[in-house]
């Protein structure tokens, strides 16, 4: 049994790096979990951030501009990307957060259910970079860090059409880092484990089989961490700062040495 004295459970110091000041970044998923920390991280360091969500007015702050858009839709995407084009006239960053990991076995999934998934854990991806690029190629940072999973790698049953999704992801940041890569746009994906954001801890860690879940994240996590969203964040952050100038196409795994790779 994994006892609560056991964890690391002390929040995450926020990462500071100076050349984020004044820049520009486009964060999907803003309204909670990793999207949202990592757009107040990037304000914290006095970055700008234009926040897609489906619904934009969770939270405020001066320096974040939030725009409703559902990024399972393509012509939703391009419709926000025209509005931002008004807004801002060049982008330094893009940070793809936003998905869904529902379980969907084999034998029952449905045509409409895969479709969904594929257009907003994947797609999406794709064409928010897509949309965001005559801005991008414009501005000074020129980061791309699409969030992933470790998922993809521990063949969960009913998580197969959700691991796809999130290899895709790998697929996309490797032949986009090359093909950018002439604009001097860098792509770099970060790939998470099991992390306390406000849903996992609702779904897995706050009812009566909470013990279980943490004995099993015991079993495999190196280090006794309870991951928090910020954890993630300032890795994003690390991949969109210039102290990162040299790594493009690599996929950084924060899992607590789950993988241990």
């Amino acid at each position: 049994m994994s006892e609560a004295s056991d964890w690391i459970e002390s929040p995450a110091p926020p990462l500071l790096l100076p050349d984020l000041q004044g820049r520009t970044a486009v964060v999907t998923g803003v309204s909670m979990g990793i999207g949202r920390a990592t757009a107040e991280l990037l304000l914290e360091n006095g970055a700008r951030v234009v926040g897609l969500a489906r619904v934009a007015d969770r939270w405020t702050h001066p320096e974040l501009l939030g725009v409703s858009c559902d990024l399972s839709d393509a012509e939703a995407i391009e419709a926000a990307f025209r509005e931002i084009s008004l807004r801002t006239d060049r982008l330094d960053y893009v940070v793809n957060v936003a998905g869904a990991d529902p379980k969907y076995a084999i034998d029952t999934i449905t045509l409409g259910e895969w479709d969904r998934l594929i257009d907003l854990n994947l797609r999406a991806y794709y064409f928010v970079i897509k949309g965001a690029l005559p801005l991008l190629r414009r501005g000074r940072g020129k980061s791309v860090v699409n969030v992933s999973s470790i998922n993809y790698r521990l063949g969960v049953p009913g998580r197969a059409p959700y691991s796809a999704t999130k290899a895709g992801i790998l697929g996309l940041t490797t032949g986009l880092s090359r093909e950018l890569g002439r604009d001097g746009i860098r792509v770099n994906t970060v790939s998470p484990g099991w992390v306390f954001t406000e849903r996992q801890v609702e779904e897995y860690f706050a009812g009566p089989q909470s013990q279980k879940f943490l004995d099993y994240l015991a079993q495999h996590q190196a280090i006794r961490i309870k991951m928090s969203a910020l954890d993630v964040a300032n890795h994003v952050a690390f991949y969109l700062s210039e102290v990162s100038r040299a790594s493009t196409g690599h996929n950084c795994v924060v899992d607590g040495g789950w993988l241990l790779e």
